[in-house]
């Protein structure tokens, strides 16, 4: 448990300051479903780390939530790269 809350504490500000940022520049509906992916992708990884009985072992579920941390993590970096 103390160790989902960290990796909480660690992704989720950086994608809610690139959302922030990206929406106050230009709203648009791709910003909205990146949104969505991204905060399902931080539920699922947290569902996967609290539902292992050890973070030894490989679990599907946090395996697809840090694939689509990582992934909408690098969309919006790109995003915000090129639009600043």
């Amino acid at each position: 448990m103390v160790r989902a809350h960290g990796n909480a504490t660690e992704f989720n500000p950086i994608l809610a300051i690139l959302i922030l940022y990206l929406g106050s520049l230009q709203p648009a509906t791709w910003l909205q479903w990146t949104f969505v992916v991204a905060t399902a992708s931080r539920v699922l990884h947290a569902a996967g780390m609290i539902m292992s009985p050890t973070l030894a072992k490989p679990q599907p579920l946090r395996a697809i939530g840090a694939l689509g941390t990582y992934l909408t993590g690098l969309i919006l970096a790109i995003e915000a790269m090129v639009a600043g």
